[in-house]
């Protein structure tokens, strides 16, 4: 298959073109390459002819130096270009990396064990008031633009204009270095980031519209979905 990555210069990027290439032909978009997913007509032309887009271009984790704008723009508006773009360019599946912050999974937040894909987002969970003093701005907004892009793409996958596929990573690390999220340990082995995706576009099931928490086969996380949808078998 023809294969367009977003974000294709990064840490998963770059690993996951190398993984797929001896199969299938890879299209890159790459901000430092001079590719931008807020021009539209730019990231359109581009995709034309792929038969799957992989979007991995994002503000990838809260930084105190961006505000809710900057995440907004391209981690919302940007994934709403890069749909439309797939509509306009009649692909057949996006598959799109989301965090394992939708859930609201960052600095001081309280969390529900044990985590599940149907389970409620920050919002849904906490209370104003009862949102703890060391949560930043920049937390709220990188883990709420996370559930926005999730909510833009229903417009397409539930509606089957083409099938969507959203896998929530957990913080991916050559190493399996963990990430402490309260009593969770939090990680994705690169291995397993790639498995994932390269199941996702291989997949002869039809998945419309599908969540999937990605993380190693860790205490505090059902992976069975992915597990039993996916084929995925972390190592």
């Amino acid at each position: 298959m023809k294969v367009f990555i977003t974000g294709s210069s990064g840490f998963i990027g770059k690993e996951l073109t190398s993984h797929l290439s001896p199969k299938h032909e890879i299209v890159g978009f790459a901000h430092d390459e001079g590719c931008d997913i807020l021009n539209y007509e730019q990231l359109k032309s581009a995709m034309e002819g792929c038969d799957v887009v992989v979007h991995l271009a994002a503000h990838r984790k809260p930084y105190e130096d961006k505000t809710f704008k900057d995440y907004f723009e391209t981690n919302c508006q940007g994934t709403f270009n890069v749909a439309q773009a797939c509509l306009e360019n009649k692909v057949k599946k996006l598959i799109f990396a989301s965090s394992m912050s939708y859930y609201g999974m960052e600095k001081g937040m309280p969390l529900e064990i044990p985590v599940v894909e149907d389970g409620t987002v920050l919002t849904q969970r906490i209370k104003t008031e009862d949102l703890p003093p060391e949560v930043r701005d920049c937390d709220v907004a990188y883990s709420t633009s996370k559930v926005i892009g999730e909510q833009i793409l229903a417009n397409y996958g539930m509606r089957k204009k083409f099938e969507v596929i959203i896998l929530r990573l957990g913080p991916t690390r050559p190493s399996g270095v963990y990430k402490p999220f309260g009593e969770l340990k939090l990680y994705t082995k690169i291995e397993n980031a790639l498995q994932a995706v390269k199941n996702a576009i291989e997949t002869d099931r039809k998945l419309w519209y599908e969540a999937f928490s990605i993380v190693d086969d860790i205490e505090g996380v059902d992976i069975s979905k992915a597990q039993e949808m996916l084929g995925y078998r972390p190592v």
